[in-house]
């Protein structure tokens, strides 16, 4: 039984149709990722997925729970998380007050007093091995801000994984990276299917064959094919969708 189903999920802005009764599956461990020309629908179906836009039509299921009618933040709660292609870390705040910050809210804030030592200590003992996960102990001191593109990135990675998600939705993970960072990126996310399954949207190709275990190809709304990587790199109408963009197919 597959951990995510999203089924037959339709959007209308206005007499546009932006997904057409879309249907995609993620399996527990799986790198399922998500390519499309632009304008194809990703953005829209992700939305529909985190619950920043309402679906008009079809069902969330998340580990046997329905998050089709849920707010963002219960479906959080469910073991839902997502990074955005622009960065959401608290610039101004070291990355050691961004973690800590992020594995509190995650936590809860109902501490007795008398826990509220040994609280401390476990929240803190979670910051640092996120750190250690993303490769960010050496600058935990840092001011956000000041970091490099590719560690804010990773930052904000480690931000969503403080909740401890079941699927983890990154979007254009790799946005702005030059060629070393994004291999750093696509080794990382390599090794975070282990703590969870990863729904990837991601214009860069080699990135996306290099993780993917399945492909979805949206086109104007709806899945044109869905497969493993090769058959996805031979199929006649992907590469037709891609002609003179993604020549790297």
């Amino acid at each position: 039984m597959s951990l995510f189903v999203a089924d037959r999920l339709v959007k209308r802005f206005g007499g546009l149709l932006a997904t057409d009764a879309v249907s995609l599956a993620v399996d527990h461990g799986e790198v399922h990722a998500l390519i499309g020309p632009n304008g194809a629908g990703k953005t829209t179906l992700v939305n529909l997925i985190s619950g920043l836009l309402p679906a008009d039509a079809g069902r969330l299921v998340l580990d046997g729970v329905e998050l089709t009618a849920m707010a963002p933040h219960r479906r959080v709660q469910h073991g839902l998380s997502r990074c955005f292609q622009i960065t959401s870390v608290f610039g101004g705040r070291s990355v050691f007050d961004n973690l800590l910050l992020a594995v509190q809210a995650h936590a809860g804030s109902s501490f007795r007093f008398l826990r509220r030592r040994a609280a401390e200590t476990g929240l803190h003992r979670q910051a640092l091995e996120l750190a250690q996960t993303l490769g960010l102990e050496t600058v935990l001191h840092r001011v956000a801000a000041t970091l490099p593109h590719g560690l804010q990135r990773r930052l904000d990675l480690a931000l969503a994984l403080a909740a401890r998600p079941k699927l983890l939705l990154l979007d254009e993970p790799m946005a702005g990276m030059g060629p070393d960072d994004s291999q750093q990126m696509v080794a990382l996310i390599g090794r975070l299917r282990e703590r969870t399954a990863i729904l990837l949207i991601e214009h860069d190709m080699d990135a996306v064959f290099q993780l993917a275990d399945r492909i979805s190809v949206l086109d104007y709304g709806r899945v044109l094919a869905c497969g493993d990587p090769a058959s996805i790199r031979a199929h006649p109408q992907v590469r037709a969708v891609y002609l003179g963009t993604e020549e790297g197919m």
